[in-house]
């Protein structure tokens, strides 16, 4: 007789002996994503949505010139356009505080801050897939 068959996450067997259930331990891993993602989410005041369109755009094609900026998406959400979403893919976690140096980001902060209904809140995230090197 045979007990319970476990796996663990590596998907190796480990049979529990007759009577005793054997708990195999997990390996253990750590996130080791050198890529940083940030979602910023804006809200904006209804008749600012196209100014604050075009300096954000504006912000967009100057950020992806930064040696440390992977990808830099512009969104708006469909039946509500003054919701934006701004996707930041970082090379490392070092580069979100050298793009807040640059001349454009600082232009934006200050000419958007006046179009914003409330303040933009940000997600941190941990590139998962596709990998690094594919971005």
């Amino acid at each position: 007789m045979t007990g319970p068959v476990r796996k663990d996450i590596r998907g190796r067997k480990a049979a529990a002996p007759p009577g005793r259930r054997r708990f195999v331990r997990a390996a253990t891993f750590a996130i080791v994503a050198v890529m940083l993602v940030v979602h910023v989410h804006v809200h904006v005041v209804p008749d600012q949505v196209e100014a604050f369109r075009a300096a954000t755009v504006a912000n967009a094609r100057e950020s992806v010139r930064e040696p440390g900026i992977a990808r830099f998406d512009v969104l708006q959400q469909e039946g509500d356009p003054t919701r934006f979403i701004l996707v930041e893919v970082y090379r490392d976690e070092a580069a979100p505080a050298r793009h807040k140096e640059t001349a454009h980001y600082q232009l934006w902060r200050d000419t958007v801050a006046p179009m914003m209904a409330s303040p933009r809140t940000s997600v941190r995230l941990a590139n998962v897939f596709p990998a690094d090197d594919a971005w």
